[in-house]
């Protein structure tokens, strides 16, 4: 849709045309969404072209907790994934995150190095 030069559209202007509005995002976050979908980071929606659009197979954005997250599911371009950790106490939280980053990091050496050496406790 064309619109007259402003400064900024008002959310509602997208919600009208069911277009998502997302605003104030991190640059971190938009980075790793172009990665992810392709796409480009524009500063208007003036001459939007196909080639500006990222894809994905699926959008939501849903709420976890107190926290609304936007969801990008079955991304073209996506090596990554998200895990959101919730739980009572901090102190689960923080042993769930090592525990889960001790295992990344064990798969990742086992995807890296074709030789695993037995550790105690293993079977023959």
């Amino acid at each position: 849709f064309k619109t007259p030069y402003r400064r900024w559209l008002p959310p509602n202007t997208f919600a009208d045309r069911d277009v998502f509005c997302a605003g104030r995002v991190v640059q971190e976050d938009l980075n790793r969404t172009v990665k992810a979908c392709g796409g480009t980071i524009l500063t208007t929606v003036n001459d939007i072209r196909s080639h500006d659009m990222g894809e994905c197979d699926l959008f939501e954005e849903v709420q976890i907790g107190n926290e609304r997250y936007n969801l990008f599911t079955g991304c073209p371009k996506a090596k990554t994934c998200t895990l959101i950790l919730r739980g009572g106490a901090e102190q689960f939280i923080d042993e769930t995150e090592r525990s889960l980053h001790d295992a990344i990091m064990i798969v990742r050496r086992a995807l890296k190095n074709d030789s695993v050496v037995a550790g105690g406790g293993a079977i023959e």
